[in-house]
């Protein structure tokens, strides 16, 4: 059976130990947005899957499987109406939208395993997608957590 529906649930509860005031979302939004988000399994398109992944044998044994997948997440900041020096304050949008990141991989670094779950969990690559809307700056920065896992039995 593979990990992800259990990989998911422990990356949603590090997101809310990282950020317990912070909307955390499991999977797409459905509900109104607060200013602050984390979405986990997530890639913000529907054209896009949510996580990817690709199962191989390992050595001669036919189970478990080797899993290695990425998870898309996504984190966003908005401030409305906010100005800096008379202009869309994008610069506190972006910082914050980092600052979310950071909480969620310092959670990856104290628990790299999630649990023992997984060999391994880290965040591997981001995008970063920032707009000036007619409501204000928002700031959002899609990034994966790579999984490398065996299946389990």
């Amino acid at each position: 059976m593979s990990t992800i529906p259990a990989v998911l649930d422990a990356l949603v509860a590090a997101a809310e130990r990282a950020w317990p005031d912070v909307q955390v979302l499991d999977g797409g939004p459905t509900t109104e947005l607060r200013d602050d988000v984390i979405a986990i399994g997530y890639s913000g398109s529907a054209a896009e899957s949510d996580v990817r992944s690709t199962l191989t044998g390992e050595q001669l044994d036919l189970q478990p499987d080797l899993e290695r997948y990425d998870v898309m997440c996504m984190t966003s900041a908005w401030r409305g109406d906010a100005q800096r020096d008379g202009k869309p304050d994008a610069r506190t949008t972006r910082r914050r939208a980092f600052e979310l990141l950071a909480g969620l991989r310092r959670e990856l670094a104290h628990d790299p395993r999630l649990g023992g779950l997984v060999m391994m969990a880290r965040l591997s690559t981001l995008d970063l997608v920032a707009d000036q809307t007619s409501a204000g700056p928002v700031c959002t920065v899609r990034f994966v957590v790579h999984i490398d896992a065996f299946t389990e039995e």
